[in-house]
């Protein structure tokens, strides 16, 4: 009996294994066995075809995902979803023109989704038609709310087009529009980061965002960089020095990027001379013996394509208290020589500005090395 009572189990199991239909796997999001339906087709409805496209979709399979789109509305299913869903997968596989058409056909059954008529903005973006595309977006913020990523899409086009203005404005829409959960969000932040401090110079607000960025993703430390360099825009150098101290002990756990791990430093502030860009390096290793580095600082050519001259501060010996304890040099690597100027400070947390004067001096000629070496 005991034998017999295991089979019927057995048995049994493989029957509700088998009577779970298209609808029950998608309630459970288990697209991996609603996919398997895919050898039942013939004797699927219209609606499990799609729901088995959809099940594709999911996992990132586009041509399989049409495939049985089209099964489904081959048998009649005239949905707005799969023409729509069918639209994302032609997009995905680059396919723009069959994309089009397809959220065209949506559109048509369900004219004021606003889903829809973004990812029709979204298609023409693709293709480069930025003037379309924002034409679309705006017509888009004006149907129902229910999916506002077009906030974010019109102000990507005017950033791209470099209307910063424009930009700005819009992003700060998106940030009232757009949950936090949607990537675009954070998206948004980072761009409200970059204008606020490249463009407006309100560095105020370029920390606010960055800040708020770093909570959503608090292992994306190029967000930290950012906020460091703004920090010092700023003059708020105890904070940047706190930000720092955070990025020394990931870097000394190994955890930061690659390029970083190497270079064992990252730039901290840039600054303009005569059309110039000057970028500050820190160094991840702390000053302790002679000559250690502590800060680069590099003055890029006009084209923005090599290191044209660069300056370092190194560790010098301090003889009285509070004495000079880092010196302003320069390695000059196509005359091998090591130039020493008047110049040092007392502490390893040197404040930006004061390397960005100073340096500026020399670029003007208004000091001179006071000891040339060899390298």
């Amino acid at each position: 009996m005991r034998h017999l009572l295991l089979i019927f189990l057995f048995l049994l199991g493989i029957y509700r294994l088998e009577a779970q239909s298209a609808s029950d796997y998608f309630e459970k999001k288990d697209f991996e066995s609603l996919s398997k339906l895919e050898k039942k087709s013939d004797s699927l409805s219209a609606q499990e075809l799609y729901l088995v496209g959809f099940a594709f979709f999911q996992l990132e399979n586009d041509p399989k995902a049409i495939e049985f789109y089209d099964l489904a509305i081959a048998k009649g299913l005239e949905s707005s979803a799969v023409h729509f869903y069918k639209g994302l997968s032609l997009r995905y596989l680059k396919k723009y023109g069959n994309a089009f058409n397809e959220i065209e056909i949506a559109l048509g059954l369900e004219p004021e989704n606003q889903e829809y008529m973004n990812e029709k903005g979204i298609v023409l973006y693709k293709q480069g038609k930025l003037e379309k595309a924002f034409t679309v977006f705006e017509a888009a913020k004006l149907l129902p709310k229910t999916y506002p990523e077009p906030y974010y899409w019109t102000a990507r086009i005017y950033y791209e087009q470099q209307n910063f203005k424009g930009a700005l404005t819009g992003f700060y829409e998106t940030l009232l529009y757009l949950p936090q959960t949607n990537s675009h969000y954070l998206d948004a932040l980072i761009a409200i980061g970059q204008i606020e401090y490249t463009i407006s110079g309100d560095y105020y607000k370029s920390i606010k965002a960055y800040s708020e960025a770093i909570v959503l993703q608090q292992t994306n430390y190029e967000l930290y960089y950012s906020l460091i360099k703004s920090y010092n825009a700023a003059r708020l150098y105890n904070k940047s020095d706190s930000v720092f101290s955070i990025l020394r002990m990931v870097y000394e756990e190994g955890k930061l990027p690659k390029d970083e791990l190497e270079i064992k430093a990252i730039a901290v502030a840039q600054f303009e001379w005569n059309g110039q860009r000057a970028v500050i390096n820190r160094s991840f290793i702390e000053p302790k013996q002679l000559l250690d580095v502590s800060y680069k600082v590099f003055l890029i050519d006009k084209n923005g394509e090599k290191v044209e001259r660069r300056f370092l501060i190194e560790k010098s010996i301090s003889i009285e208290k509070d004495g000079i304890m880092n010196l302003l040099c320069e390695q000059n690597k196509v005359k091998k020589i090591h130039l020493t100027y008047p110049h040092g400070w007392a502490t390893d947390n040197i404040p930006t500005h004061e390397i960005e004067n100073v340096v500026k001096l020399i670029l003007d000629k208004k000091m001179k090395p006071s000891a040339t070496s060899k390298n």
